[in-house]
């Protein structure tokens, strides 16, 4: 019984890396509101992503350049993109390698509210011998949800410097994993009629 507890203990602690909630795009699609605040079954979508990341992160971070205060209710620190105008995923990737405490980064992006619970052990569990893992199904990757190491920092800021800012094209360039996941699981909402 006491082996059971402590392998019971063992499995809530912490994973060794820290989370960071994409929430800092322009929201275009959706009229130029915030993401992170539309309603998806009776609960803003910021709240859907960190239930998703929360009980297994060491520190969950987001990532939003406006409605801060909002964000901050959430008892999480905030962090902003380095350069203004709403230049992408890859700024608020850049912007938690920057500012973790831990050798691992998880990115989940706001408007994927049907990622799975246990998505945080999935990919640290996927990662073996890469410094990158990302998330797919059968249709491709969708590289926001992914996990990188530390050490992947000044690739990306060389990559943001040269003026680019697709995600899969820095990605497509490091060797990594990849983590399989349904269709359903990684559907996200771009469009007012996806939260319906």
């Amino acid at each position: 019984m006491i082996r059971d507890n402590a392998a019971m203990s063992k499995e809530r602690d912490p994973l060794p890396l820290t989370a960071l909630v994409l929430a800092g795009g322009a929201g275009r699609r959706m009229g130029g509101r915030d993401k992170g605040w539309l309603m998806y079954r009776e609960q803003p979508l910021i709240r859907h992503a960190l239930a998703t990341v929360q009980a297994r992160a060491q520190e969950v971070l987001i990532s939003a350049n406006r409605s801060l205060d909002a964000y901050q209710s959430l008892g999480h620190r905030i962090i902003r993109d380095a350069r203004e105008g709403f230049c992408g995923p890859l700024q608020g990737m850049l912007a938690g390698l920057d500012a973790m405490h831990t050798e691992w980064l998880a990115c989940v992006p706001v408007d994927c509210p049907a990622l799975p619970t246990d998505l945080l052990d999935r990919l640290w569990q996927s990662r073996g011998d890469r410094q990158l893992v990302i998330a797919g199904d059968d249709s491709g990757t969708t590289p926001v949800v992914a996990l990188l190491h530390g050490s992947l920092r000044d690739s990306l800021a060389d990559y943001l410097d040269s003026g680019a800012r697709s995600v899969r094209g820095w990605m497509q360039n490091i060797p990594h994993n990849l983590l399989r996941l349904t269709p359903e699981e990684l559907h996200n909402i771009n469009r007012p009629e996806d939260l319906e």
